[in-house]
C-alpha cells in the first residue's frame, strides 16, 4: 500500500459516536501505533500493552465511563489500518458470532491478541518517517483541538509533529484575523475568569478558543470563538467547563480537586460570562449545542 492510499484511509477514518458525543478511538489507537513505529517497535502490540496505554487516553480525553480498548482493536480492522493475526482463534473462542465485531476484554487477554498494522502498512511507515508525522497532524488536526495536541503527543511518548513535515492535504485555512476578532469582542478579558494579563502591552496566556472546533467544521468567526486564558482554555476543550444557550457557565460534576479547584472553577458555575458588546458577537446558541452535546462532561 503507498502513501497516498494510506493517507486516504486515515482521512476517511469511520468514527463511532456513543450518546451522541464524538469517539476518539480509533485515532487515539492510531496514534499510539504511530508512536511505536517511530520508536522501533515490533509490528504487533500484545493487546494488554493497547490496552494499557489506550484506556487511560481515553479517560483523560473522551470519557471514564467507555474507555474501552476492545472496541477500536476490533473495529480498526474495517478501515483498512488493523491487523489481528490471531483473529481466527478468536472467532473460534466466541460461540456467539455476532460478538465477533468486539472480541470480549476476558477471550482478547486469555488468548494473547495483538494488533498493529497490516504489513504493507507497516512496511511503508517504516520507510517514510515524514509520513507518520504526517498521519500524525492529520488525526490530530482532523479529531482534536489544538490545546489538547500537545498533552496528546505528550501521553504517547511522540515529540511535537513539525507541521512543515505534515499539513494534512484536506486541512483547512485558517483565519489569522480570528484571535484579534475575538481579542477585541471580549475586551481582552477571559470571558470566564476576567483574567486580562499582559507583558509590556502584550496579551499573556489569553487564547482565543473555538466552541465548536476547527476539527468538526467550526468556523473562524467571532460567534463560535471564546476568549479564555490558558487554564480556561483546556479546561473547556477537556469538558470540564460548558456553556449554557444562555452563556451560563456549567461545571461538570466529574471535576474534583481542593480549595483551589473551587476557586478556578466551581466558584464561577452558573455565573454568565462576561460577554462581548455587540450581541453580534455573542457565542452562537449552534455552536454552544454542538459543545454541550459533544464535549462537555456532566456527568
Amino acid at each position: 500500500m503507498n502513501a497516498d492510499q494510506i493517507r486516504e484511509r486515515v482521512h476517511g477514518l469511520a468514527t463511532f459516536k456513543r450518546d451522541g458525543k464524538r469517539a476518539p478511538h480509533k485515532p487515539l489507537l492510531l496514534l499510539i501505533a504511530l508512536a511505536r513505529i517511530q520508536s522501533r517497535e515490533p509490528q504487533f502490540a500484545p493487546y494488554a500493552e493497547i490496552k494499557d496505554s489506550l484506556e487511560p487516553l481515553l479517560a483523560r480525553f473522551w470519557s471514564r465511563k467507555n474507555a474501552h480498548a476492545r472496541f477500536p482493536f476490533a473495529y480498526l480492522r474495517s478501515d483498512g489500518l488493523w491487523e489481528i493475526p490471531e483473529q481466527p482463534t478468536l472467532d473460534a473462542a466466541i460461540a456467539d458470532r455476532s460478538r465477533q465485531k468486539d472480541y470480549p476484554d476476558r477471550v482478547l487477554l486469555d488468548l494473547g491478541a495483538t494488533g498493529g498494522f497490516p504489513a504493507e502498512v507497516d512496511e511503508t511507515l517504516r520507510r517514510d518517517g515524514a509520513l507518520v508525522h504526517e498521519l500524525t497532524q492529520i488525526l490530530l488536526e482532523e479529531h482534536f483541538p489544538p490545546s489538547l495536541h500537545d498533552d496528546i503527543l505528550d501521553s504517547i511518548g511522540m515529540p511535537w509533529v513539525s507541521e512543515s513535515l505534515g499539513a494534512p492535504a484536506k486541512r483547512r485555512t485558517r483565519d489569522p484575523r480570528f484571535r484579534e476578532r475575538v481579542l477585541r469582542a471580549y475586551e481582552r478579558r477571559c470571558a470566564i475568569c476576567g483574567y486580562d494579563g499582559r507583558l509590556d502591552g502584550v496579551e499573556m496566556g489569553l487564547e482565543a478558543a473555538h466552541i465548536r472546533w476547527h476539527a468538526f467544521d467550526g468556523p473562524d468567526e467571532t460567534a463560535n470563538g471564546l476568549l479564555l486564558c490558558s487554564f480556561h482554555h483546556k479546561a473547556f476543550d477537556l469538558g470540564a467547563i460548558g456553556l449554557t444557550t444562555e452563556r451560563v457557565v456549567m461545571i461538570s460534576q466529574d471535576v474534583a480537586g481542593n480549595d483551589r479547584t473551587r476557586s478556578l472553577l466551581h466558584d464561577f458555575e452558573e455565573k454568565r460570562i462576561h460577554e462581548p458588546r455587540q450581541p453580534s458577537d455573542f457565542p452562537a446558541p449552534e455552536h454552544l449545542e454542538w459543545h454541550s452535546e459533544q464535549v462537555f462532561r456532566r456527568s
